[in-house]
């Protein structure tokens, strides 16, 4: 039997021993909250990495993240030291050095939409290296585009000289008759891959085919770094070629004993030579050295046409002749009319592709000529848009370019198919 009064004094005894579970409890709760708060050491705050930078090495432009086509221009500064020289690497290959400021170097990218990667290496006085990357990304969007960078290279002159100091901003490129905006500019030395299409029919027979030979090395001889060109002979057939090449004297390998001979066909060699550009980057050249009467082709000046303005080439002529187109050549094909007219046609196409004419008087001014021809590529300008209307339609885009001041007389391709 329990005593009066002792269960109230349990149920306090139970109630004050609760509250002090209680009180315990929150007491090692606070505990471990403070020690979760309490401040950790800061850790050591590192450099940031700047995009394009490396120990005062910086690529200026282009930008990284930005996407890229066609011939690009990579500035870079050097920093406080100045290096001995600066290699330019792009996508894991050596494009070029430079060993003197402005550290700057041209690069062609192509025009395929791939993610690009740009490398310098700057070599210091005491051997030191310095480097600095940057990746430029290709388009990415939900359908995959086919960007069709539009390049055209242009040359400029004032009463025939060469004018080599124009701005950006001094040129206006018309496209179907709307202004364009202009995305890439560059001027001097683009690469180019040159293919040098040499008549070596009866006419050549002895000095005149050995002048022409003479020529086409001394353009090599002239090319720069990235630059290359491929030699072919022609008569009624391709007589001799090359591979494209950086080697002047590999362009005459393997001629000993070469002899002129037989008739010429121009047209299907000119079609033959537009092709084997067909998959190469950058600016395309073809260097005709020939009297252009064409006796042989199967294929008509129209129909070279038609690869001619896809193919985007310069096309020039060097014409053994100073005679005027109306000829007095028949053959087993076509009729004095007809020749006339398709010596008139070779030479409209030259001029729609951008190049030109140069008429020589003897075959020992082929040097000179091509020499001329160097020159002129070097001193053009390469303006690049996307055009506002491109559909893939087929339909011919007419292109207009203008300049300021108007006394400048500006020469480029006339258009192009959107395929």
């Amino acid at each position: 039997m329990t005593p009066p009064g002792s269960a109230p004094n349990a149920r306090k005894l139970a109630a004050a021993i609760c509250a002090l579970f209680i009180l315990l409890a929150i007491l090692l709760l606070q505990t471990r909250l403070a020690a979760q708060s309490v401040p950790r050491p800061p850790a050591p705050l590192q450099a940031p990495i700047l995009a394009g930078s490396a120990a005062g090495l910086t690529i200026v432009s282009p930008p990284p993240g930005m996407p890229a086509f066609g011939a690009i221009e990579v500035v870079v500064d050097a920093g406080a030291t100045v290096p001995r020289k600066i290699e330019f690497w792009f996508n894991g290959i050596k494009a070029g050095e430079v060993t003197r400021a402005p550290w700057l170097y041209t690069i062609d990218t192509g025009e395929d939409n791939i993610e690009r990667r740009l490398r310098v290496v700057a070599t210091d006085p005491g051997g030191q290296k310095r480097e600095a990357e940057i990746f430029l990304p290709s388009v990415r969007v939900d359908d995959q585009l086919d960007l069709p960078l539009q390049q055209l290279y242009i040359t400029a002159t004032r009463e025939g000289q060469p004018v080599t100091d124009l701005k950006r901003k001094q040129f206006a490129v018309f496209d179907l008759e709307r202004r364009q905006e202009i995305v890439t500019f560059e001027h001097g030395d683009i690469p180019l891959t040159a293919v040098l299409l040499i008549d070596s029919s009866l006419s050549m027979v002895g000095p005149p085919l050995r002048a022409a030979l003479a020529g086409a090395h001394s353009f090599a001889a002239g090319m720069a770094e990235l630059d290359e060109a491929m030699l072919l002979l022609f008569s009624d057939r391709a007589v001799h070629s090359t591979p494209f090449t950086v080697d002047p004297d590999e362009l005459l390998a393997g001629l000993d004993g070469t002899e002129a001979g037989g008739g010429s066909a121009v047209n299907d060699h000119l079609f033959l030579a537009l092709q084997m550009l067909e998959k190469r980057q950058g600016r395309r050249v073809v260097i005709l050295l020939s009297d252009g009467v064409d006796v042989e082709s199967l294929l008509t000046a129209s129909q070279v046409n038609e690869i001619a303005v896809r193919s985007q080439a310069l096309i020039y002529w060097i014409r053994a002749s100073s005679e005027p187109f109306d000829l007095l050549q028949r053959s087993a094909w076509r009729n004095v009319v007809e020749h006339s007219a398709e010596i008139r046609q070779l030479a409209a196409i030259v001029d729609a592709s951008g190049g030109r004419r140069i008429d020589i008087l003897r075959y020992e001014d082929a040097e000179g000529a091509f020499q001329k021809i160097l020159t002129e590529l070097r001193q053009q300008y390469v303006v690049g848009y996307y055009p506002k209307r491109s559909r893939h339609d087929g339909v011919w885009h007419p292109i207009r370019i203008d300049v300021e001041p108007k006394s400048v007389t500006l020469r480029a391709r006339d258009g192009y198919y959107d395929d």
